[in-house]
């Protein structure tokens, strides 16, 4: 049974119902919606095609929205292919002068001469060779076809924007007036942008969603461990980070990433090019397949497939492959094991799991709130966490952690009962019986107590 959860991107390669219902039937958990492109009729459509496929299917499905947060991006204009050495002017789409047009004159007043910037994740850099108030001439230094709307970085450097844009909060509006289960919040650099969208979700009424904290740029590295405590999950974007750092020393700021999620107990996503040849293959590459194996020992939660869903030609067989990747490499790979001294209460959840690998016992749970199986996920048993849940809310938000198997069966007067119930409905599915031993555990409704028991099924 896979462990690690499969979060996919929509957009126009999967805006069909046929092929969403066949990627959550392949195995996808979870669904991205990315505010940065597309608009509301075009995002409930999605929501209305993932409820659809994933109610028929009887899986559950959990739904994120993506914003866009404060970028700065290319304006509007014909793609144009640009070579190497060529000279360029950029500038304010709102001046007058000839060029390629950029969204936001923050940027013409944080460059300088020298500054190397990125473009479209990378495709495309240039070299700022001259600077005036509303315009740059640059030279390019790698070429390709560029495109409009695509995301602008100075390489080393961050742009002084606030946290969130009118966009994003109107784009919050539409998302409270729907069921989405987590929101990630792009480019945050410190705590107090969690507790901002935090805030600006509950003004809306939404107070109960999920942030997952996206790492994108040295600030947010930098402030990994506040942003863990203050953040309900962390995803690793690779995509910007890798254009502030040197590519060379971005497997040690992922492998910093983690380990910061991992010792808070908290989510952890890995993003960007999981297997991006797959954009134009029906197949990963091999170093794609071995960089799963090397993300699990670190321990992540689940991947984040971008591209390679929402616009690449292979969307189902994206899922099909991942999931058997993953299935193949928890039968080798044990993650590491992290430090939990500071958080005295997940000691029970560890004793949950190290009696469970030992003895090879199931686990059960009943989630009062997320807290007991989050804390179980945390450790990375070997095998599933069975987690009965009261709502479809709570089970949408415990289907992210790794290993959480979540099965709706309603609100119970105390957690003995939601035990019970767990535990009958895996009887009834044939998932657990005579014979076997279970580790059942739970928190108090009052969350001042846990329970823990050790049984054999009679």
């Amino acid at each position: 049974m896979r462990l690690l959860k499969i979060i996919a991107t929509v957009g126009p390669s999967n805006y069909d119902y046929n092929v969403i219902r066949k990627m959550i039937a392949t195995g996808t958990d979870a669904f991205r919606i990315n505010m940065s492109h597309g608009d509301q009729k075009q995002w409930e459509d999605f929501i209305n095609l993932i409820n659809k496929a994933s109610n028929e299917l009887g899986i559950t499905v959990t739904k994120i929205a993506d914003l866009e947060g404060p970028r700065v991006r290319l304006g509007n204009f014909d793609p144009i292919k640009i070579q190497q050495g060529q000279n360029l002017v950029l500038k304010y789409e709102n001046s007058k002068v000839d060029g390629i047009p950029i969204d936001n004159r923050v940027f013409f007043s944080s460059i300088e001469q020298g500054d190397k910037v990125l473009i479209d994740d990378g495709k495309v850099s240039v070299e700022i060779e001259t600077v005036e108030k509303d315009s740059a001439e640059v030279r390019v230094i790698e070429g390709d076809v560029l495109e409009p709307r695509k995301g602008v970085v100075i390489a080393g450097k961050e742009f002084d924007m606030p946290p969130i844009t009118d966009k994003d909060v109107n784009d919050m509006k539409f998302i409270a007036s729907k069921d989405f289960d987590y929101v990630m919040v792009s480019f945050v650099r410190n705590s107090k942008h969690i507790d901002i969208i935090r805030e600006t979700l509950k003004k809306q009424g939404a107070d109960n969603i999920g942030l997952l904290a996206k790492i994108e740029t040295p600030s947010g590295v930098k402030n990994i461990d506040e942003i863990s405590e203050s953040a309900d999950g962390i995803v690793v974007a690779r995509g910007d980070l890798g254009m502030h750092f040197p590519l060379e020393v971005l497997p040690m700021i992922q492998k910093r990433i983690i380990e910061s999620a991992r010792k808070k107990l908290k989510p952890v996503i890995l993003a960007t090019e999981i297997f991006m040849s797959m954009v134009e293959r029906p197949v990963p590459s091999r170093g794609e397949i071995s960089d799963v194996y090397k993300a699990l020992e670190e321990g992540v939660d689940g991947f984040l497939v971008t591209s390679e869903t929402s616009i690449g030609k292979y969307p189902v067989q994206v899922i099909i492959w991942l999931s058997r990747v993953i299935q193949e490499a928890q039968k080798h790979i044990i993650p590491n094991k992290i430090d939990i001294s500071d958080i005295s209460e997940a000691k029970i959840a560890k004793g949950v799991v190290d009696l469970a690998n030992d003895i090879g016992a199931e686990i059960l749970s009943y989630a009062t709130t997320i807290d007991m199986s989050r804390l179980i996920s945390g450790f990375r048993p070997s095998k599933p966490i069975y987690t009965g849940a009261p709502s479809e809310s709570i089970a949408k938000k415990l289907n992210i952690f790794w290993g959480v198997k979540p099965i709706i069966v309603g609100l119970s007067n105390n957690e003995e009962e939601g035990l019970n119930l767990t535990e009958n409905y895996l009887k009834k599915e044939g998932i657990i019986g005579t014979g076997d031993t279970v580790i059942e555990a739970a928190r108090s409704i009052d969350q001042n107590s846990f329970i823990v028991k050790v049984k054999q099924l009679l």
